[in-house]
């Protein structure tokens, strides 16, 4: 970041010392504080008066930018191993937002989830980050994939959506529901060039002793261990208080620490939901009434709005979609085969 503002003409020095730091006084390996990084992004905004920082610094970054996370996305066998990577080891870079992958009917998705208060520096650090995935995905891939949608919750620029477009290979939605980037499900499963399950199994252990490291005694976030609780629990009937149970909390402790990082019983709940949602009604198994019932909505209607809120679409097509991308699989893997006489010699 302070690279890409003395580019700009900022003086480093300066923008160090104005958040407390100084050149030369940084252990590459240590974790700077949130709210250090967001003085240096203020810092920074202030000094260059770019709105398209955020883009220029994630589309500098390369592998050695993440540490241990670069060398693993680098030996990732495909691009869905690299994303899934990404999602679970993304503390190790910053602990100012969360990010989420799922694999849909027709596309796959890494979704980002900003836990710092809005401001100016608050989109532009999401745009960093989402340029700085878009960046890496680029150079994973063999031919320089490019996403195929991008959108980000926060108001279009003055200046149009050309210069996000132009930076990030693809078309750009801003006032969106969420901070998303879609990519092809065939890019997500094509092997990747440097690929090596091998190395990938070292690098992944030495960032799991890192991640450890992030929360003494292996304790996971209130957040995290929230989430897996709730992947269980029947979702018409689950309260808040069942989960402070669960964790041994009080509601008054639960809600606080729900909120230190960054979310909430309703945001919580939503995600469980909507991971349901997407693989009940792309099994075509259930019908809507049943989906609605056991995710705990009123009534049909209800769960539509929120299928549309996630998904972009309404249920029905997300079904349809997701019917003809398997029957499409099962056609490539039948021409795969080809005749079971073929395999074998005549005499």
């Amino acid at each position: 970041m302070v690279e890409a503002a003395a580019d700009r003409g900022a003086d480093p020095d300066r923008l160090l010392r104005g958040a407390g730091l100084r050149h030369g006084g940084l252990d590459l390996l240590e974790r700077i504080p949130s709210s250090t990084v967001r003085r240096i992004w203020d810092l920074t905004i202030d000094a260059t008066g770019d709105r398209c920082f955020g883009l220029h610094v994630g589309g500098r970054l390369r592998p050695g930018a993440y540490h241990v996370l670069g060398h693993a996305l680098l030996a990732s066998p495909t691009l869905q191993d690299a994303a899934q990577l990404t999602v679970r080891y993304h503390r190790m870079v910053s602990d100012a937002g969360r990010l989420s992958f799922t694999r849909h009917a027709d596309r796959a998705a890494l979704t980002y989830r900003r836990f710092t208060p809005p401001g100016d520096a608050d989109v532009q650090q999401t745009e960093a980050v989402v340029a700085g995935i878009v960046t890496a995905a680029r150079w994973l891939s063999p031919d320089g994939w490019q996403a195929t949608r991008i959108t980000f919750t926060h108001p279009a620029p003055e200046e149009g959506t050309g210069p996000w477009e132009a930076a990030l290979g693809a078309p750009v939605t801003f006032g969106a529901s969420e901070n998303r980037m879609e990519w092809t499900l065939g890019q997500m499963d094509a092997p990747l060039p440097y690929g090596d399950p091998a190395l990938l199994g070292m690098y992944r252990g030495y960032a799991d002793g890192i991640l450890a490291g992030l929360h003494p005694h292996g304790r996971l976030p209130v957040s995290r261990r929230a989430a897996a609780w709730l992947s269980r629990q029947d979702l018409a009937t689950v309260r808040p208080d069942d989960l402070a149970r669960a964790l041994h909390m009080s509601g008054r402790g639960l809600r606080r620490a729900l909120q230190e990082d960054g979310t909430s019983w309703r945001l919580l709940l939503d995600e469980a939901r909507h991971r349901l949602a997407v693989r009940w009604v792309g099994d075509g198994a259930r019908t809507l009434g049943e989906i609605a019932r056991r995710l705990g909505y009123s009534d049909v209607p209800s769960l539509v709005r929120a299928f549309n809120r996630w998904e972009g679409m309404p249920p029905r097509r997300y079904a349809q979609a997701a019917a003809a991308a398997a029957a499409a699989s099962a056609a490539d893997r039948n021409a795969g085969a080809g005749p079971a006489s073929a395999a074998e010699p005549g005499p």
